[in-house]
């Protein structure tokens, strides 16, 4: 037997308006309530059983000296306290600026101008916090992001790193810093 199509579209338009009508008889769905948490309790050991034991403010330190103690021989560090000032660097090392960002919620630095004796030779990122971060289950966090510059030649010039999301062009960067490197001749 066959329908036409329009009889068809009918009926189901027919049912799906019956399917959506009030039900004459109303129906009991009780009170649901959540279950009871206790939050200081079974949460919190929750999430100790998550993330260990919270190292303390010494562990921390320690990891963040031994952090820096694997730095190699050459190498000028510049951080955050040189934003907008000057430092100095012989010919032949490696001056590696190391910025603070949060990458997990898509911030990270990028070089928006740098002068053309100092090569770019890597970039890198380490955690703010190894002890903490290196904990089983520990998710985001703030990360530092570095920038290895190898001065090849002597000279005076400007640094500029921007802080944002990179697919949002549009945006203004949420952070600048610039320093003035001076490349001597080497020693």
């Amino acid at each position: 037997m066959r329908y036409p199509i329009g009889m068809m579209l009918a009926g189901a338009v027919a049912l799906g308006v019956a399917a959506c009508a009030p039900a004459e008889t109303p129906v009991d769905t009780g009170s649901v309530e959540p279950p009871a948490v206790d939050v200081e309790g079974e949460m919190a050991a929750a999430g100790d059983e998550m993330m260990g034991e919270m190292p303390d403010e010494a562990a921390q330190t320690a990891a963040a000296e031994a952090a820096q103690a694997e730095a190699e021989a050459g190498v000028v560090y510049v951080g955050e306290d040189k934003k907008g000032g000057e430092i100095s660097v012989p010919a032949g090392q490696i001056l590696r600026i190391e910025l603070e960002s949060v990458p997990t919620a898509g911030y990270v630095w990028q070089i928006a101008e740098k002068p053309d004796f100092l090569e770019l030779t890597g970039e890198n990122t380490r955690a703010t916090n190894p002890a903490l971060q290196s904990q089983p289950g520990f998710t985001g966090g703030n990360h530092y992001m570095s920038f290895d510059l190898k001065a090849s030649a002597p000279g005076t010039g400007v640094v500029k790193l921007t802080e944002g999301r990179p697919w949002e062009s549009d945006e203004p960067a949420s952070d600048t810093f610039e320093v003035t490197v001076t490349v001597t001749a080497a020693e």
